[in-house]
């Protein structure tokens, strides 16, 4: 007995260390959630996945509870988005159009959602990989690894002293980036310059397009999940309304750390012959999508997962007619 209380020591002892960087690179991540949504910063960043690449510059801050922000891509034809808490107002130059959101919950910059980080030891591990530099900037690299084939490895290069991502990359099966993001230029606190945060588009010529999102329960609307991936949870349903056209939902599933998005738009114009066709699936790097028909429906599962996960979702979403 002696000696296998000895052994139960020991191995305490070796794994303890282990236990408590896990711990710290949890506590680095929740603070990078923090960070990324509630810092003054501004840079430039670039955007890699498969065989393209983008560059955009951002400028952001946090004032009365909300999210300021404004990223201009610089590379091919002129795009915008400017976010004003739950308003974003995408431009885009070559259309000359502009579509003004509310309730959007997409975020083009990349963040954490800190409600889903309490567990995410169960699916990845997470493992410190030492120090770095980004952009000048010292940082401390952690890495996700996913406990199963249903979501992808994950890079973080985090600013030791602020907590803002400054690197970021998905990792395949093998190790390999499939998609990254990197800024090469960066200053974090301080006031922002007073045009740092307006927006350059024109106002007049415009083709202005609004979409209005509302909360909805899906399974009110006879909508059924019946597949759930282990430690994604939804985090939101909503319909997404633009003009006089067709509503279409959008539910938004995350682990914490990825997310899946699911599209259920009506057909129009559907015969009997078309009530159902193959399944497709296209991916481009880290990103995903699933296109299904059902009935008079057409679902598109996205997300930067694997396709497993999303088939997995995707075949287990059917519409029960109330």
């Amino acid at each position: 007995m002696d000696f296998l209380r000895v052994q139960v020591c020991c191995l305490a002892a070796l794994l303890a260390p282990t236990f408590a960087h896990a711990e710290n690179s949890l506590m680095a991540l929740q603070r990078m959630a923090q960070a990324s949504r509630q810092l003054t910063y501004e840079g430039i960043f670039v955007y890699r996945s498969a065989d393209r690449m983008e560059t955009s510059r951002i400028a952001h801050t946090w004032a009365d509870g909300r999210d300021l922000e404004r990223i201009e891509v610089l590379d091919d034809s002129p795009r915008e988005m400017i976010r004003n808490g739950d308003e974003t107002t995408s431009f885009f130059s070559n259309e000359k159009r502009l579509i003004v959101e509310t309730r959007s919950t997409r975020h083009q910059f990349p963040a954490l959602l800190p409600a889903g980080l309490s567990r995410l030891q169960d699916y990845y591990l997470i493992r410190p990989m030492g120090q770095g530099r980004v952009a000048g900037v010292d940082s401390r690299v952690i890495v996700l690894e996913p406990r199963d084939n249903l979501r992808y490895g994950h890079e973080f290069w985090l600013d030791t002293a602020s907590g803002l991502l400054l690197r970021a990359a998905v990792l395949g099966g093998h190790g390999e980036t499939l998609d990254s993001f990197s800024f090469t230029q960066v200053t974090i606190g301080g006031p922002l310059p007073r045009q740092a945060l307006k927006p350059s588009f024109p106002t007049e010529g415009l083709q202005v397009q609004k979409v209005i999102t509302t909360e909805i329960v899906p399974e009110d609307l006879g909508w059924v999940f019946h597949k759930n991936i282990p430690g994604f949870r939804r985090i939101n349903a909503m319909k997404r309304q633009s003009g006089s056209g067709q509503p279409a939902l959008h539910i938004l599933f995350s682990d914490g750390v990825a997310t899946i998005s699911a599209f259920i738009e009506p057909r129009t114009n559907v015969g009997e012959a078309e009530s159902s066709s193959p399944a497709v699936l296209s991916s481009m790097g880290a990103l995903n999508v699933y296109h299904r028909q059902l009935n008079k429906y057409f679902l598109v599962v996205m997300g930067e997962v694997p396709v497993l996960a999303l088939k997995q979702l995707g075949d287990g979403i059917e519409w029960i007619e109330k």
